[in-house]
């Protein structure tokens, strides 16, 4: 396959009819191919994507058969792009929470680093529509795995990201086991363990307006046994 741009945008998405046509549109005539892993999303999504390729040969769409979780459609988006040769592998949500803005202020600042995380939690950063309760429990999440993990690194569970697949081939990102938030606090920690360049990057998170948060009770609890594990099992 012949790629447009050496850059992949991946969007893993599960019932986001209602934002996926208007976040594809951003991507017209623009410096990124995107790859859309979809679980089957009953609203169907994939529908929308297929179409949306007939016209437009920059998207690719994997169809998975069911709900297999975050982590394991970024597993397989990094080895799409590895596979095709990508430079860049970035991690972008469907609903509107990062902005195509910040995407194109992160890439601007990407040479000499491994990876850039965009963070809410260093100065310029911010997070727009949420309760003074998720800025809080947000917050001290991330100060809660900074601290187990001895890091740097303000903001361990931010989900937009830039890789260089060359650093993504150097970890092993392919056994990783988490699925929810704490599959960035993973791949975080990881970088950090290979001695990886990481660089922080001032983003705004928006509240999405459309759809169903992915939140869950039980994704908070993975990245807490995680956090655990890695600091006094292994």
């Amino acid at each position: 396959m012949s790629i447009l741009n050496p850059n992949l945008v991946i969007i893993p998405t599960y019932n986001e009819a209602q934002n996926i046509l208007k976040m594809l549109s951003q991507f017209i005539n623009s410096q990124f191919d995107v790859l859309i892993i979809d679980d089957n999303s009953p609203d169907k999504t994939y529908e929308l994507v297929e179409n949306f390729i007939k016209q437009n040969n920059f998207v690719h769409l994997i169809k998975r058969d069911g709900k297999e979780g975050l982590g394991s459609a970024y597993r397989k988006g990094f080895e799409w792009a590895i596979n095709n040769q990508y430079e860049y592998a970035i991690e972008m949500d469907a609903d509107f929470s990062h902005s195509f803005d910040d995407l194109i202020s992160m890439f601007n600042a990407k040479e000499n680093f491994d990876l850039v995380i965009g963070s809410r939690y260093i100065t310029g950063g911010s997070t727009e529509g949420w309760s003074n309760s998720r800025k809080l429990l947000s917050v001290f999440a991330n100060k809660f795995a900074k601290k187990m993990l001895n890091s740097q690194i303000n903001d361990m569970t931010s989900g937009f990201r830039i890789y260089t697949t060359k650093a993504l081939e150097k970890v092993s990102f392919s056994n990783t086991e988490s699925n929810g938030y704490s599959f960035q606090i993973e791949m975080t920690y990881l970088f950090i363990s290979k001695g990886l360049n990481i660089k922080e990057f001032p983003i705004t998170f928006y509240e999405r307006n459309l759809g169903k948060s992915k939140m869950s009770k039980s994704i908070a609890f993975e990245a807490i046994y995680y956090l655990v594990k890695t600091k006094f099992i292994k």
